[in-house]
């Protein structure tokens, strides 16, 4: 009987969460809501350098570690007006493949594929790759990107 019980007690154990990962269930919304705040920002941000949309996408305090440098929302408004003073600059249009998005409480976490076409009078005159991941808080003002991470992929 005390071997029943003590087998018992850890398939018991066994099942059980380990301290600190509080997943939840991510909703196919919440799914939806990840990937458009990664696919919005991109169009937005980084294809349309539209600085005035940064806050509908990021936090306050947001930064991407970007190929070994830390970006704030100020480096990236830096970043903007740079591209938007070269008048010969290509479209940028980003494709993104998810590797995975789960959810922690008020957080999400999100890994993909970034898939960009640079492109100038209908010919693609660039691509580009990047491994990426984000994550996502719920704030006042709804989710928003807090940190970001982003690696150059060699093809």
């Amino acid at each position: 009987m005390k071997y029943a019980y003590l087998i018992f007690v850890l398939i018991f154990t066994s099942c059980a969460e380990s301290p600190g990962t509080d997943t939840a269930a991510i909703t196919p919304e919440e799914k939806k809501i990840a990937q458009d705040l990664i696919q919005g920002s991109f169009d937005d941000l980084w294809g349309g350098v539209d600085s005035t949309k940064i806050l509908d996408y990021h936090t306050e305090d947001f930064i991407i570690l970007e190929q070994g440098e830390i970006w704030d929302n100020d480096r990236i408004k830096q970043f903007m007006r740079n591209q938007l003073s070269n008048e010969n600059r290509p479209l940028r249009v980003n494709k993104m493949d998810y590797i995975s998005i789960d959810k922690y409480g008020e957080s999400m976490q999100i890994a993909y594929h970034n898939y960009a076409d640079f492109i100038d009078s209908d010919t693609i005159v660039g691509k580009a790759q990047w491994l990426e991941s984000a994550l996502v808080v719920k704030t006042e003002e709804g989710w928003r990107l807090k940190m970001m991470h982003s690696t150059g992929v060699r093809r």
